[in-house]
């Protein structure tokens, strides 16, 4: 786990050694006393040069991905909000509903939700409170109206598109939608670690704050009419 943390900050400082590399061959092929180049200055050049050639592989393979990332989040950081409904409960089709999925029933004032049994397939369980502890029961028969479904897509060049989606169980109308797009830097964005990521809406700006905050609430946004705690 440190080592991972070390490499996210400190990536960056592994791209010394391919400039290193191509350093030693500039001078070892006497790029610059071919070119006429006093000892000091052709040093310079063969620095030069092995930083270029690295920086362009670095940024030719940033860029496209990134370029995506940007138009990806000129199309999708502003959630769309069609209808609204005010219930006690949703079926939340999620793979994390059993743990993270638990906000719901607290942080977004709701008083249950129905989800898939995660140990018998084909099957559903229904979590609500009781008191300060989160309880869940077996259910035959599904009583929501409304289906709250969260999932990331991975795409080409290190994007991650997550997307919850908010749809009557009946029909599949669509009520709400909101996306959050991760860049992870490319092809070399292992390399890069934190220093290559970008993420959308970005809480940092004012515009940003408030997208992500509509993102994050939106179930209580839609099905809480926007008024619970």
């Amino acid at each position: 786990m440190l080592a991972g943390l070390l490499l996210a900050v400190l990536g960056p400082l592994l791209l010394l050694l391919p400039c290193g590399l191509l350093y030693f061959l500039f001078r070892r092929a006497g790029l610059g006393g071919r070119l006429g180049l006093s000892p000091v200055n052709a040093r310079l050049l063969h620095l030069a040069a092995a930083a270029g050639l690295v920086f362009g592989v670095v940024l030719a393979s940033y860029l496209p991905g990134r370029l995506e990332y940007e138009r990806l989040c000129q199309a999708l950081a502003e959630p769309r909000i069609h209808d609204r409904a005010r219930v006690e409960g949703f079926f939340l089709d999620d793979l994390t509903a059993s743990s993270f999925g638990q906000r719901y029933l607290g942080e977004e004032g709701f008083a249950w939700f129905e989800t898939h049994d995660i140990y018998k397939r084909g099957q559903f369980v229904r979590y609500g409170r009781a008191g300060d502890k989160v309880v869940n029961e077996p259910v035959s028969v599904l009583q929501a109206r409304h289906t709250v479904k969260s999932g990331v897509e991975v795409r080409p060049d290190g994007i991650h598109v997550a997307r919850t989606a908010i749809t009557e169980r009946e029909g599949g109308r669509l009520l709400a939608e909101a996306h959050s797009v991760t860049y992870h830097g490319g092809p070399l964005g292992m390399v890069l670690g934190v220093h290559g990521m970008s993420h959308c809406p970005n809480p940092i700006t004012p515009e940003g704050s408030r997208q992500f905050d509509l993102y994050y609430h939106l179930v209580r946004e839609v099905l809480g009419s926007g008024n619970r705690p």
